[in-house]
């Protein structure tokens, strides 16, 4: 089977998980036997991107030239339609794109399409991320569709004021995206699609009412790159590290959240230390480290020399990576019950679930962890299992596609 792929932001060496999860699937596809194909507009002068390095991807892809010119959702849309037909493939897989994306998928809508969101893009015109006033959004496009357009405009505005219009707002004013017309494009696309792929049940439930093919599919973690490390018994004078991997310094990560419950244990103990990849300056608080920006190699030995790892996230985090990954290394995860997360997490088994914005309620869960080595070691050891039984990238190809992919062709 031919299976095209259309990304309108693809990156690669990748920036971000979204890139990723499109590299496995597709990689996962190909090994399956089908002849998969990436279409990627290469748009660095608007979105201002690296070149994509398609010699480092085991699969075909084929970039579709786009000037700034031609961000328009007609042109963008004929360039998109002129490249795929020229390869007929058998089903269209919508990918990461944010603006442009319902129009390639009107243009394309002759053939059977499976979309992709890899966050809240078609809910949150203001930054796709449903996060407004350090807090859940409970609003969403498809349902409130004035509250959420002002909300934009308000958000996206002065950049059209202060003369920088690439990217986002560039796609936001070309689209026109605050206009009903484009309300009435963007549901009549995702209503089109033969199937939705989300990451978490939270997403499908924004979908009720415009599509009833909507599927949770987890992301998934290549096993072969995170080595399974037993935790190891601490000697009396060792610290215990406990780890906050990713995005730290973004203020829907909750990185104030885990300084105050760290707070609140140091008051009763010394006996841990905290490290966040970030660049912060950190010297007020002694419990505290910053790791700064690392590469992907550096961040694994991050999993491997930590005992918790913690992820205090405010926002309805989609799916939750850092969780699967430190998993994968046999780490106990602390993570708060947003989104993906409290699908991955298994509380009182592979770690533990709190309640987010609880900085006591976190305090209390890595309490236990560090009052317990042989329960760090057992939560870890389960986290791997789990990790091995359902996120294996493997795993998930041969689990969910060739059912979806049948279902697509009916």
């Amino acid at each position: 089977m031919r299976l095209a792929f259309i990304d309108l932001v693809f990156s690669w060496p990748p920036l971000g998980g979204a890139p990723l999860d499109l590299y496995y699937t597709a990689s996962g596809l190909k090994d399956l036997g089908h002849e998969v194909r990436l279409f990627y507009a290469s748009q660095t002068e608007n979105w201002l991107l690296d070149p994509v390095q398609e010699e480092r991807l085991p699969f075909e892809a084929q970039g579709v030239p786009l000037s700034r010119a031609e961000t328009t959702p007609e042109r963008m849309g004929a360039r998109f339609r002129e490249a795929v037909d020229a390869w007929r493939p058998d089903v269209v897989f919508q990918c990461f794109g944010f603006f442009m994306k319902p129009y390639v998928s009107l243009a394309l809508s002759h053939y059977p399409q499976v979309a992709r969101y890899y966050a809240y893009e078609p809910f949150c015109p203001r930054d796709y991320r449903l996060y407004w006033k350090k807090k859940a959004c409970p609003k969403n496009y498809l349902q409130t569709p004035n509250v959420c357009r002002r909300c934009a405009l308000r958000d996206i505005g002065p950049a059209f004021k202060n003369g920088v219009v690439a990217g986002y707002p560039l796609e936001y004013e070309q689209t026109r995206a605050w206009s009903r017309q484009y309300y009435r494009d963007m549901t009549d696309s995702i209503r089109s699609y033969k199937a939705i792929i989300v990451y978490n049940h939270f997403t499908k439930g924004l979908l009720r009412g415009f599509n009833d093919h909507v599927h949770v599919i987890g992301g998934g973690v290549h096993l072969e790159d995170f080595t399974y490390t037993p935790l190891k018994e601490k000697a009396p004078e060792e610290k215990s590290i406990i780890l906050m991997s990713g995005r730290a310094d973004d203020p829907t990560k909750g990185l104030d959240v885990l300084w105050e419950a760290g707070k609140l244990l140091w008051r009763e103990r010394q006996d841990f230390e905290i490290q966040a990849t970030l660049n912060t300056d950190v010297s007020k608080y002694p419990f505290f480290k910053s790791l700064g920006w690392n590469d992907v190699e550096k961040s694994r030995q991050f999993y491997r020399e930590s005992d918790i790892c913690v992820i205090p996230s405010k926002w309805e985090e989609p799916f939750g990576l850092v969780a699967t990954e430190a998993m994968a290394c046999g780490r106990p995860c602390v993570v708060s019950d947003v989104g993906g997360l409290q699908e991955i997490v298994v509380s009182g088994e592979t770690g533990y679930i709190y309640r987010r914005n609880r900085p006591k309620e976190l305090a209390d869960c890595l309490r236990k962890l560090l009052d317990d080595s042989a329960l760090r070691r057992r939560m870890g050891d389960a986290g791997r299992k789990r990790v091995e039984n359902m996120y294996d990238w493997k795993q998930v190809i041969r689990r969910h596609y060739p059912s979806l992919l049948e279902e697509v062709l009916q």
